[in-house]
């Protein structure tokens, strides 16, 4: 065997030792490469509501394993009240609805039928901007379940010429904050400032600048991230004055993004979409650079109940594509017969204008409480549900199974193995083709030689005698 053969021979065999290693080693993350290349899955399996069991007990993943996140949209009539579920069990409460009895007593309900019985307090409260229809229960809401961290708009609390406050957190306002005299945005401030032998809150005033606001929760592929974009001005006057000081708020997990924006109108919204604008051109690298042309959210809370001068063309196309549209959900937080006939006729066309369904349009005056889940589907696959709580969170168990060529589970192992096989059988056809074109190649060659020899030996004997 000549060297070339050797080295051609011993190439084969070096790569298949390669092969077979870096399939060997690959079964130490069997599991995620068979959910990658979708070899296997979850399936829902019903289970018993006494025992917990089902009739197959393999292998068996129940959903509490799945890290899950609730976002629900509390029907408070005319006003806002979000109440988020993070994925590692802390929450949240953006805004708290109007002051009335009946508003308290519908958070009042949904708390009590919805979070675990032992709640006691909030992770973080959010009040977008100083208006009663979002902060006059939330005083409320904070008085009987505080809240650890806070987030507030850069306005001062001076409570009314009758009963004046003197706002605890005014040292922390900008120099140029102005001011606001109602009775309902002292009373929420106040709520805000919560000290005890157990707990001391944590209070800021909102600022998409100060990175250290950024929330975030989880690790690894848990990991989930509440991310503040504006306000971009200190003082906002004019039209909208107030609702402007509302922050545009993105929640992400799991690829899933929730967009919202309290009753932020032109003014802020405009402010926002230069700042896209300039991260594309300015060279720095910050959280805008995120906002790029094929970015696209998979649910907006309309801002200011849908009314007109909060859904601008502008702040659409930032937030999604002609693609993300078509499944987009867009949430409307309004009282059926409001005075304000929210949502406005040309908030809803120009949601329909870049492909938004009308089914996908959801409003609480409707639908009473919305409550959209990121969790597991039957494929063991993150997705986006929407629906209650209790429709979305079934009794089940998920069942890990694998696709089946046949009777054969496709596991990794039986799959790399098989494939690798097939490059064995390829590899020594591959030396045996080449080394037998080889072989009878240099076989003429010896007999042509041999003749050669034969010849030339009787050559020489003739000169010899």
């Amino acid at each position: 065997m000549n060297a070339h053969r050797k080295k051609v021979i011993l190439t084969d065999i070096i790569l298949l030792v390669i092969i077979a290693a870096v399939i060997g080693v690959s079964m130490i993350w069997s599991r995620t490469i068979e959910e990658k290349f979708g070899l296997s899955y979850y399936a829902e399996v019903e289970v018993d509501d006494d025992t917990g069991s089902d009739s197959d007990g393999d292998d068996e993943i129940d959903t509490s394993e799945f890290a899950e996140m609730y976002v629900h949209f509390v029907d408070v009539g005319q006003g806002d009240c979000t109440i988020i579920e993070f994925p590692d069990g802390k929450t949240m409460i953006i805004d708290g609805g109007e002051n009335n009895d009946k508003v308290e007593s519908a958070i009042d309900k949904f708390i009590n039928n919805t979070l675990p019985q032992d709640f006691k307090y909030f992770d973080y409260a959010i009040l977008t901007h100083a208006d009663s229809d979002h902060c006059g229960s939330l005083d409320y809401v904070l008085n009987k379940y505080p809240a650890r961290f806070v987030y507030r708009p850069n306005v001062e609390a001076v409570g009314t010429s009758a009963n004046p406050y003197d706002d605890p957190g005014k040292a922390d306002l900008t120099s140029d904050a102005r001011s606001k005299n109602t009775a309902v945005y002292a009373n929420a401030v106040k709520s805000m400032y919560y000290k005890s032998a157990d707990m001391n809150s944590v209070v800021y005033i909102t600022d998409p600048a100060d990175e250290s606001q950024t929330i975030s929760g989880g690790a690894g592929d848990d990991k989930y991230t509440f991310t503040f974009y504006t306000p971009l001005s200190t003082k906002y006057t004019g039209d909208g004055e107030w609702n402007n000081y509302s922050p545009i708020m993105i929640l992400e997990y799991r690829g899933f993004k929730f967009a919202m924006s309290g009753d932020a109108e032109e003014k802020n919204l405009g402010e926002f979409a230069t700042k896209v604008q300039a991260a594309k051109t300015d060279g720095v690298t910050d959280k805008y650079d995120v906002f790029t042309d094929t970015y696209s959210v998979n649910v907006i809370k309309a801002g200011h109940h849908g009314s007109r001068n909060a859904t601008t063309p502008d702040y659409l196309d930032i937030l999604t594509t002609e693609t993300g549209a078509r499944s987009l959900y867009t949430v409307i937080s309004c009282g059926a017969g409001n005075s304000y006939k929210h949502p406005h006729a040309e908030a809803l066309a120009r949601y329909n204008a870049i492909g938004v369904k009308d089914e996908n349009i959801l409003r609480t005056d409707k639908a009473g409480d919305i409550t959209f889940a990121v969790r597991v589907n039957e494929q063991g696959v993150y997705n986006l549900f929407y629906g209650d709580k209790a429709t979305a969170k079934r009794n089940v168990k998920l069942v890990f199974t694998y696709k089946k060529l046949g009777n054969i589970e496709l596991k990794w192992a039986v799959v790399a193995w098989s494939v690798f096989a097939i490059i064995v059988v390829v590899a020594i056809v591959h030396m045996i083709v080449f080394c037998g074109e080889r072989t009878g190649g240099n076989g003429g060659n010896d007999k042509i030689n041999n003749d050669r020899s034969r010849g030339g030996g009787k050559r020489g004997g003739g000169r010899k005698r």
